[in-house]
């Protein structure tokens, strides 16, 4: 499975005028073929930058929209069901481990989100944010689309 970044969904859904929009539409739309997905972190930061660029009525749309469609799983971080205290423990670990190779807060909970989902690649135009910093591949959508590699 591959995940999507908030940078590839932010120019699909609202940067139309970017000069990555075309790549970014053409990788949408072959990505379907494949299994992906998107981890919750990502779906509420595009939710936000929906609600700032536009309206928070079209950001709860499209929350609603990604939340139910067949054709993107919604990962989340695993949980610890037996106790909220294990999992706070463990979220606190798990999101200071990647804060600790260099990630800010909301890098570290989509990587931590991945990884836990033991995805093979981040799709992201924001390359430099997590190379290096994972086992992941760390793919822009035009390299995913040609089929190469980091």
């Amino acid at each position: 499975m591959i995940a999507i970044d908030t940078d590839v969904l932010g120019i699909h859904h609202i940067f139309k005028q970017d000069t990555h929009y075309e790549v970014t539409a053409s990788f949408m739309q072959e990505s379907e073929r494949s299994e992906r997905g998107m981890p919750v972190f990502t779906l509420l930061e595009l939710c936000g930058l929906i609600a700032t660029a536009r309206q928070s009525r079209e950001a709860m749309t499209i929350f609603q929209e990604y939340l139910t469609s067949p054709r993107m799983i919604l990962l989340y971080p695993p949980l610890e069901p037996d106790s909220i205290e294990r999992f706070r423990a463990r979220q606190d670990a798990e999101l200071l481990t990647r804060i600790d190779r260099g990630l800010r807060l909301g890098d570290a909970a989509i990587l931590w989100t991945v990884e836990a989902a033991h995805c093979e690649a981040l799709i992201t135009w924001n390359t430099k944010h997590c190379s290096g910093k994972t086992q992941l591949e760390v793919l822009t959508p035009d390299t995913w689309l040609s089929g190469g590699s980091s």
